[in-house]
């Protein structure tokens, strides 16, 4: 089960915690379906974790539970363009999935969003897997309002963090 560690536990913080990781392996087994359903077609998915650590226990379970490892692109804090970074990371290769980390640290985030926005629909064209977004809070709003388009287009899954 996904429980972060806390250093105090009161018996409302063991139940809140119960909750959270209930919910979590529910998010995890709609993660690994839509990818699952996905193979061999494009899909958005945008992961919605705030902790960086819970993200990174998330991404060594599928890695591990996985028979086909999805490929992570870590993206470069330069990065503009998602669709060119992308297109220059798999070339003509065919992962099951791509797992797109690091957005929140990308230094021009709106120009990046802005200009996937724009190019969403090329995606599918190229693409023939599910490329998987891991945000934040504060990047789920800037999506929302940056980048509509493509918002509309993602499958959501949440995890809950404490």
């Amino acid at each position: 089960m996904f429980v972060e560690n806390s250093s105090e536990n009161t018996g409302k913080d063991d139940a809140a915690q119960y909750e959270s990781a209930k919910y979590n392996e529910r998010s995890f087994s709609t993660l690994i379906r839509a990818l699952r359903l996905s193979q061999g077609y494009f899909s958005f998915v945008l992961v919605h974790c705030n902790s960086l650590a819970l993200r990174q226990q998330i991404v060594d379970r599928l890695q591990a539970n996985s028979a086909q490892k999805p490929l992570q692109l870590i993206l470069p804090k330069s990065a503009t363009t998602l669709y060119t970074t992308i297109a220059a990371e798999v070339g003509s290769e065919k992962p099951p999935a791509l797992m797109i980390i690091g957005l929140e640290s990308v230094e021009s985030i709106d120009r990046l969003l802005i200009s996937t926005n724009l190019v969403c629909t090329e995606f599918s064209k190229k693409f023939s897997f599910p490329v998987v977004f891991w945000v934040t809070d504060e990047l789920l709003r800037k999506i929302i309002r940056t980048a509509p388009d493509l918002y509309n287009r993602m499958t959501t899954i949440r995890f809950i963090s404490h």
